[in-house]
């Protein structure tokens, strides 16, 4: 008699779990399209990033972030000009289109970008002469330095954005021809000489004609130029 309650019991609830999962199985099919999706976006964006070069980009050095971005936007018609690299008020290009000058300040950063970065460039938009002020960083910024900039009319550039924009350059293999990417040694960190470049044509430049441009800051405003291009210079 038990071991007919019991089996009788087992069929009950065995027809029971069968029926749920029938009737739940919409549920199921749901949450399985939301993983696939999920791992399908995962992939779009690795792929993503990697068409864009960001990757070379997270293990730059400042300076060579710089580089790059007077490529990228050199690459979309700018003309630019970079900054001395001490004492740069703020400002780490100025570039210049259809009559409209904008400050820029690049910061590649490994946490969140902060109002500090707003505030400099703030700053060097009145002492460049600019019309305009925009920070880039191939990170991410805070709420604080997103609510300052808005304040201040200050274009944000994020990570997000900036992937757009190469995107868009389709630059990767076009900037890493200008701009030399450092290897990463065995530590996992850049190994670069950073040699100093003409500000005009880009043509590297020896120590001596670097320390020449750096000594005569009323000359060259803390540029370096190459010596074809330090006659053009009055």
């Amino acid at each position: 008699m038990s071991s007919s309650v019991s089996s009788a019991v087992a069929g009950s609830f065995l027809k029971g779990l069968l029926m749920g999962l029938k009737a739940a199985w919409p549920l199921w099919v749901l949450i399985a399209l939301i993983v696939l999706g999920k791992l399908a976006w995962r992939a779009y964006e690795m792929q993503r990033l990697a068409r864009s070069g960001l990757d070379d980009i997270d293990r730059m050095d400042g300076k060579v972030f710089e580089k790059y971005l007077e490529a990228v936007f050199r690459k979309r018609g700018y003309k630019v000009l970079r900054t001395r690299y001490v004492g740069d008020y703020g400002a780490d290009l100025v570039i210049e289109k259809d009559g409209l000058k904008t400050v820029v300040q690049a910061k590649r950063h490994k946490g969140k970008v902060g109002v500090k970065a707003v505030q400099e460039v703030v700053a060097s938009k009145g002492y460049y002469d600019c019309d305009r002020a925009m920070v880039v960083t191939n990170s991410i910024y805070t709420d604080q330095a997103r609510e300052l900039a808005k304040a201040n009319g200050v274009e944000l550039w994020d990570r997000d954005d900036l992937i757009r924009e190469l995107l868009a350059a389709d630059a990767k293999h076009a900037l890493q021809a200008e701009v030399q990417i450092p290897a990463v040694n065995t530590a996992g960190q850049p190994n670069h000489e950073d040699k100093a470049v003409c500000a005009v044509c880009g043509k590297a430049v020896s120590e001596k004609v670097k320390a020449y441009c750096l000594t005569h800051t009323e000359r060259f405003k803390g540029q370096i130029y190459c010596y074809e291009h330090q006659k053009t210079i009055t």
